[in-house]
C-alpha cells in the first residue's frame, strides 16, 4: 500500500456538503500510520473529516508546517476531544510571532495558542533538532531549506518577531513532509514559503532519490512570469510525474505548473490522492 492523501480543508471544495476556507489540512495515510498536516484556519477540517468518514481521534501525528493561523487555527478544536493520542510535531522556531505588513502597521497572523496551552491540554509535543528528521520508516520531516533558487524570492511583507526585533520573516519554522515511494519521493508542503524548488532540491539532495510527486501549497499567487516559468522548467527537468497544488498557489500559477507534470491532481477539500 502506498500513500493516500485526503484533503480535509482547502480554499475550494470538491463537494457542496463540504466547507471551504482559506487554509489547508491534509490527512496522510501511510502504511499503518495516520498523519495530519496542518489544521486549517478553523474546525472546518473536523467537520469535513466527519462527513468523509475519517476518525481523527485515531491520529498518530499532527505536523504543523509553520506558525500562520490558516494552518494552525484548528488545533484548539482538535484538542477538545479526550480520546486523542497523537504526537504534535513542531519546528523549534514555531512560536516566533508572525505578522504581515499592511502599509503603516503590522497585522498579527500567527497562532492563537502558546506553549502554555499545549502543557495545559497535555499535548505530547516533539521538536525535531535535525533538518532531516525521520518520523517513521519512509517518512521524513525536512526544514532549514537553503535558498539557492535566485528566482524564488519571498514577499517582504511577512514579518517575524525574534529576539525583540521585527524583521523580514525567513520562515525558519517551515517544515515539509517527504515520503519515500518506490517511484521516488513525494514532497508534501503546506505553503512553500521557502520556495517549492528549494524544498524539492533539499529533499532530492538529502535523501538521494528523484522527486516523483509534489503536493500542497506553493505560495506563488503573486509570482511573476519568470518565477513561474523557471519553476515549471524545473518540474520538467526533474521529470516530476504528479502535481497537486492549491491553497496559496494561485490560479494562474496552478495552470502553469500543472502543465509541467505528467498528471495534475485536485487538492480541493474532499479530494483523495493515491500514490503507490
Amino acid at each position: 500500500m502506498g500513500l493516500r492523501i485526503i484533503s480535509l480543508a482547502e480554499n475550494t471544495a470538491a463537494r457542496e456538503d463540504l466547507r471551504q476556507e482559506p487554509g489547508l489540512s491534509l490527512l496522510l495515510e501511510w502504511r499503518d500510520k495516520t498523519i495530519l498536516l496542518d489544521t486549517g484556519a478553523s474546525d472546518a477540517f473536523l467537520e469535513n473529516g466527519a462527513i468523509l468518514g475519517k476518525d481523527l481521534a485515531q491520529l498518530d501525528y499532527v505536523v504543523l508546517s509553520h506558525g500562520h493561523s490558516d494552518h494552525s487555527g484548528g488545533l484548539r478544536a482538535l484538542c477538545r476531544g479526550d480520546k486523542r493520542r497523537f504526537k504534535l510535531v513542531l519546528n523549534p522556531h514555531f512560536f516566533d510571532k508572525k505578522f504581515v505588513r499592511d502599509q503603516e502597521y503590522l497585522r498579527y497572523i500567527g497562532n492563537d495558542f502558546a506553549e502554555e496551552f499545549l502543557r495545559t491540554a497535555n499535548v505530547m509535543t516533539i521538536f525535531p533538532l535535525k533538518d532531516t528528521f525521520q518520523l517513521e520508516e519512509g517518512v521524513y520531516i525536512l526544514s532549514d531549506f537553503a535558498r539557492e533558487a535566485s528566482f524564488e524570492v519571498e514577499a517582504h511583507n511577512f514579518v517575524a518577531l525574534r529576539g525583540g526585533s521585527y524583521d523580514a520573516d525567513q520562515f525558519l519554522d517551515e517544515q515539509a513532509l517527504v515520503f519515500d515511494l518506490p517511484q521516488g519521493l513525494a514532497v508534501v508542503t503546506a505553503c512553500g514559503h521557502n520556495g517549492i524548488v528549494n524544498i524539492c532540491e533539499a529533499a532530492r539532495r538529502r535523501l538521494g532519490r528523484p522527486i516523483y510527486a509534489v503536493i500542497g501549497g506553493f505560495h506563488t499567487k503573486e509570482s511573476g512570469n519568470e518565477r513561474l516559468e523557471r519553476t515549471a522548467a524545473y518540474f520538467q527537468e526533474q521529470k516530476i510525474a504528479r502535481i497537486a497544488c492549491g491553497h496559496c498557489t494561485g490560479d494562474r500559477a496552478k495552470a502553469c505548473l500543472e502543465a509541467a507534470a505528467t498528471e495534475a491532481l485536485s487538492l480541493a477539500a474532499g479530494s483523495e490522492i493515491l500514490l503507490d
